[in-house]
């Protein structure tokens, strides 16, 4: 049986405001927005709009069928969600079930399309077929059943859009609330009718990701994809270690692998310059105009300079060095294996690290107006505030076999002069065949032990370290002080994987590049700074407060008025604050893996060497 247009259209659009309530309630609420009709009104409806009109075979009629019997979450599937589809319902019913979809509109639906390129997306993953071929459908079919069914199609396209380039476009799990908003239904609603009437480029904009970082890595997928364009680079054959003052028959295809990535030399006051990758504005145009400095400026450099091109010179070094720190490398100008490997990196394996950083992004979802974020890969901290990043610091994260794990949550309090209750895990591994191999060890550490059943104190060397069960049978505490493992000050947002930040004692490994030392919580470089921050923005903590508690030496608890976001990524491309990308290191092996240059330069960017391809295999030798 088919109802009139008019009262679909109003169950359609009232029939959301239910979703949420219990079936008991569900069925008897009455939306506040859907007026209901008096006797008077009812009896005034004549009888053949009360039943509704016979199947006319219409593009309507045939649209009000499709909606009505779920032909919309059937094009959606499941990935999208129950508001999803009662989105694109209202969307519908709000116009009487007329199509959605004009010609302008699905002409810009072809083009929003095409500019998936632009965020890492390909159009038919995304949308699983080619818009084009629906359009087509949608206004040329003979039936108006094909037509509608196109119009429906054209706005799952645009829904699956939509919820690509923003991460989703509901949150269907139980992540804080204030890190996970995402679009509202009525938003959806307005911004779907919007890109059907001829803007479906603009209504996109609500729904992209607001982050500096996305913002940096989008621009970066262009730069590097033109340099790919322009044919990207060579392989540098392996060779023995190479330092500053050394000559290497490899040295010209190194300044030419450094200058196709956009590195060159300044040779002004100011040193090495890393020069700025543009996409340009012609097919000729070069993409990094590389400038040796006035003539007087090169007649000064020395003759072997000018006369030697195998020679590791000091400004080659200093660009090889800023190399080795944009992908976390030990930044000592030396031409080793590990920095021979990142440079034998594919353009195209840079393209898709970025990409996946953009997917990782999206997925994120918002980070909030004030936050902290903690990168794993890249072993650094920032605080950012307003779009702005305030305060960065060092890390050192998790060893590989135990990973620092990513996930948000919402810093809670912070604790001074904190105590260190050491893991059972820790024990076993780390903490017994140092006490079995050394009797005073824990006096000298400042460690207690208690006995977990009573909670009696007793002395390390009563105790039986060599027992299995001496981890779970005791436990070690240590003290506030200088050896602390924890440092002076702690901060803390709980969670199931009892992660938290921390100072430390042992301030010697933030001089390495690679940091991934812990037992998985995060190290912080100036946890009291860090601190500082946080409380500078709140209602209730202090800095003087902190400072003076960690003066003080004593154990201290210090909540915050107001909780603060917390981020911790494993994301492995990420952009300065001059839009520079770095390519950290996977130290847990979480990537795909990364693809190296397969092909030599020409003779005069290449080694004289015979070192031939096919013994060298696709991967840089350790």
């Amino acid at each position: 049986m088919f109802y009139s247009r008019s009262l679909l259209a109003g169950f359609v659009a009232g029939s959301s405001l239910l979703i949420g309530l219990s079936p008991a309630v569900a069925q008897h609420a009455v939306p506040a927005s859907i007026a209901v009709p008096s006797v008077e009104e009812v009896s005034s409806v004549p009888a053949a709009d009360m039943l509704g009109d016979p199947v006319r075979g219409d593009l309507t009629d045939d649209i009000e069928r499709l909606v009505m019997q779920d032909a919309l979450a059937a094009d959606l599937g499941d990935d999208l969600g129950a508001s999803t589809v009662q989105a694109a319902r209202m969307a519908y019913a709000q116009d009487l079930f007329q199509p959605i979809w004009s010609r302008e509109g699905a002409a810009s639906l072809v083009t929003l399309g095409n500019r998936l390129f632009d965020y890492g997306l390909q159009v038919e993953q995304v949308v699983g077929h080619t818009v084009q071929q629906v359009v087509e459908t949608r206004f040329d079919a003979a039936a108006a059943a094909d037509r509608a069914q196109a119009d429906l199609q054209l706005t799952a396209a645009w829904l699956r859009i939509a919820a690509a380039v923003s991460g989703g476009l509901e949150d269907e799990g139980a992540a804080v609330a204030s890190l996970s908003s995402r679009p509202a239904r009525s938003l959806l609603t307005t911004a779907l009718r919007r890109a059907g009437d001829g803007d479906a480029i603009g209504t996109l904009e609500p729904f992209e990701i607001d982050n500096a970082q996305y913002d940096g890595l989008k621009r970066a997928l262009l730069e590097y994809r033109d340099i790919r364009a322009r044919g990207g680079w060579y392989a540098i054959p392996r060779g023995d270690l190479v330092r500053e003052g050394d000559r290497d028959e490899r040295i010209p295809a190194l300044r030419a692998r450094l200058r196709a990535e956009g590195y060159a030399i300044d040779w002004g006051t100011e040193g090495p310059q890393r020069a700025p990758i543009s996409t340009p504005t012609s097919g000729t145009e070069p993409l990094v105009e590389v400038s040796l400095g006035p003539p007087s400026t090169v007649d000064d450099q020395s003759a072997d300079q000018l006369t030697d091109p195998t020679l590791l010179d000091a400004p080659l070094v200093a660009i090889l060095t800023e190399f080795q720190s944009r992908h976390g490398l030990e930044p000592d100008g030396v031409l080793g294996p590990m920095t021979l490997a990142a440079l034998n990196e594919s353009v195209d394996s840079k393209i898709q690290r970025i990409v996946r950083a953009m997917e990782q992004w999206r997925r994120q979802g918002a980070l909030g107006d004030r936050y902290v974020w903690a990168n794993i890969p890249s072993f650094t901290v920032e605080g950012w505030k307003a779009g702005r990043r305030e305060i960065q610091m060092k890390t050192i994260v998790g060893q590989p076999s135990r990973e620092t794990p990513n996930f948000s949550d919402e810093i809670e309090y912070t604790v001074a002069n904190p105590k260190w209750y050491v893991p059972v895990s820790i024990a076993r591994r780390d903490k017994l065949p140092k006490l079995i191999e050394d009797s005073t060890y824990a006096d000298r550490k400042g460690f207690a032990v208690y006995e977990r059943s009573t909670g009696l104190r007793v002395r390390a060397s009563a105790v039986d370290w060599g027992d299995p069960t001496a981890a779970t049978r005791y436990r070690l505490v240590q003290d506030p002080g200088a050896m602390n493992a924890l440092g002076e000050l702690k901060i803390i947002f709980p969670n199931r994987h009892s992660v938290y930040l921390h100072g430390t004692p042992s301030v010697s490994l933030f001089k390495r590049a690679n940091r991934a030392f812990s037992s998985g919580c995060i190290r912080l470089e100036k946890p009291v700074a860090l601190a500082d921050w946080l409380a500078s923005h709140d209602t209730s903590a202090s800095a003087a407060q902190i400072r003076e508690a960690v003066a003080s030496g004593e154990n201290r608890h210090i909540r915050f008025g107001a909780p603060i976001p917390v981020h911790l990524t494993y994301i492995t491309v990420t952009v300065d604050e001059e839009g520079v990308p770095n390519f950290w290191r996977d130290i847990y092996k979480r990537d795909d893996e990364i693809h190296f240059v397969e092909r030599h330069g020409p003779p005069d960017v290449q080694t004289t060497a015979s070192v031939a391809l096919d013994s060298m295999g696709t991967t840089p030798a350790d």
